[in-house]
Protein backbone atom coordinates (compact mmCIF):
# COMPACT_ATOMS: atom_id res chain seq x y z
CA UNK A 1 0.00 0.00 0.00
CA UNK A 2 1.31 3.33 -0.80
CA UNK A 3 0.80 6.37 1.66
CA UNK A 4 0.81 9.47 0.41
CA UNK A 5 0.64 13.06 3.07
CA UNK A 6 -1.01 16.20 1.54
CA UNK A 7 -0.62 19.19 3.36
CA UNK A 8 -3.44 21.73 2.45
CA UNK A 9 -3.10 25.64 2.93
CA UNK A 10 -5.00 28.43 1.87
CA UNK A 11 -3.87 32.05 1.47
CA UNK A 12 -5.50 35.21 1.01
CA UNK A 13 -3.95 38.17 -1.40
CA UNK A 14 -5.58 41.61 -2.12
CA UNK A 15 -8.09 42.26 -4.35
CA UNK A 16 -5.95 44.19 -6.64
CA UNK A 17 -3.36 41.51 -6.63
CA UNK A 18 -3.47 39.71 -10.34
CA UNK A 19 -2.54 36.82 -11.87
CA UNK A 20 1.36 36.47 -13.56
CA UNK A 21 1.35 35.56 -17.05
CA UNK A 22 2.12 31.76 -16.54
CA UNK A 23 2.87 30.87 -20.32
CA UNK A 24 5.85 33.31 -19.75
CA UNK A 25 7.73 30.75 -17.08
CA UNK A 26 10.32 28.66 -18.64
CA UNK A 27 8.98 24.90 -19.52
CA UNK A 28 5.12 26.25 -19.37
CA UNK A 29 4.10 25.42 -23.07
CA UNK A 30 0.93 26.81 -23.27
CA UNK A 31 -1.92 28.40 -20.48
CA UNK A 32 -5.75 28.87 -20.91
CA UNK A 33 -8.35 30.78 -19.68
CA UNK A 34 -10.11 29.72 -15.94
CA UNK A 35 -12.41 26.98 -16.24
CA UNK A 36 -14.99 25.75 -13.89
CA UNK A 37 -14.09 22.14 -12.45
CA UNK A 38 -16.65 20.33 -10.18
CA UNK A 39 -15.15 18.57 -7.07
CA UNK A 40 -16.80 15.99 -4.82
CA UNK A 41 -15.57 14.31 -1.85
CA UNK A 42 -16.57 11.86 0.74
CA UNK A 43 -14.44 11.90 4.30
CA UNK A 44 -14.47 8.48 6.34
CA UNK A 45 -13.63 7.78 9.77
CA UNK A 46 -13.97 5.19 12.25
CA UNK A 47 -17.34 5.50 14.63
CA UNK A 48 -15.39 6.37 17.23
CA UNK A 49 -14.03 9.58 15.60
CA UNK A 50 -10.67 8.09 15.83
CA UNK A 51 -8.91 9.66 13.15
CA UNK A 52 -10.44 13.02 13.71
CA UNK A 53 -9.03 13.30 17.01
CA UNK A 54 -5.35 12.60 16.05
CA UNK A 55 -5.67 14.92 13.58
CA UNK A 56 -6.28 13.17 10.56
CA UNK A 57 -8.23 13.04 7.56
CA UNK A 58 -9.29 10.95 4.95
CA UNK A 59 -11.03 12.16 1.96
CA UNK A 60 -11.70 10.21 -1.41
CA UNK A 61 -11.92 12.94 -3.68
CA UNK A 62 -13.64 12.37 -7.30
Amino acid sequence: MRTHVEIERKYEAESDIGVPALDTIPGVAAATGPRQETLEATYYDTSDHRLVRAGMTLRRRE
